[in-house]
């Protein structure tokens, strides 16, 4: 592993338990591969100068994710199951990481070159926090979009942790950010024209309905199309039965 690393880091939030489908991210998925492994290789594909941690928890059911980061020569951080941003903060400050990009594990049309731009943004604004946006604000981390990341720097995350102590907060690592604008300096990247009005699009994985879903449009996508964000969208508008299905899971899966 390339041990020559900025303060930069993307930071993968991931564990083996889920109240509504465990070990989703270890299913085959598209192929043989399972949805870390192609997390993890898109962000080293875009993100070559980067260090990435795979931020798991201290439960013994995660060990097979600190298999995961080892087979991909990736690092890995072990801390709270419930506090994530104490996770978060830990793997920081064990990595001297002053920016950090957040993933989630379950997103596999995860749009990586896109973190080049946050990391721009940060560095021409000096925002404690940088997301892409809907046209009213709202992070796409509020939405069932899956397509991208947020970031935050290391500072902010801290003095968050030392302003509150509610579950929250504590649990979803961000929020506290973006809702306390009073606090922190917000940065928004505005979304691509074909996805600013979007909210009906689901493309993260919490359910074995959205895994069937994402699985089939991940083959599709290879195999019909040129891979791009704007390929998938035209794909699920043409059918409009992949829509309902969509519909029908935010529905059950209100953020």
């Amino acid at each position: 592993m390339n041990t020559e690393y900025s303060n930069d880091g993307v930071v993968i939030q991931a564990r083996s338990g889920s109240t509504r489908m465990p070990a989703k991210i270890l299913l085959p998925f598209s192929g043989e591969k399972r949805i870390i492994d192609i997390v993890i290789e898109n962000i080293k594909l875009k993100c070559p100068d980067k260090r990435i941690v795979l931020a798991t928890t201290v439960n013994p059911a995660d060990d097979v994710l600190e298999e995961v980061a080892a087979l991909h020569g990736i690092d890995c951080f072990r801390g709270s199951e419930e506090n994530v941003l104490s996770r978060f903060i830990g793997a920081a400050e064990k990595f001297g990481l002053r920016r950090i990009i957040r993933v989630c594990s379950d997103n596999p049309f995860l749009d990586t070159s896109s973190f080049n731009e946050m990391f721009k943004v940060q560095t021409d604004t000096g925002a404690d926090y940088v997301c892409y946006a809907f046209p009213d604000g709202r992070p796409t981390i509020k939405s069932h979009l899956g397509l991208f990341a947020e970031l935050a720097t290391t500072e902010a995350l801290k003095k968050a942790a030392s302003l509150t102590d509610e579950k929250l907060y504590l649990e979803h690592v961000t929020i506290f950010l973006y809702t306390h604008p009073e606090s922190f300096k917000i940065a928004r990247i505005p979304l691509p024209d074909f996805l600013s009005a979007r909210t009906d699009l689901r493309l993260t994985l919490d359910t074995p309905s959205d895994f069937k879903l994402l699985n089939e449009l991940s083959e599709r996508v290879k195999n019909e199309t040129d891979g791009s964000l704007e390929a998938l969208v035209n794909l699920v508008d043409a059918n409009p039965e992949y829509g309902n299905i969509m519909k029908t899971n935010i529905l059950q899966n209100e953020k």
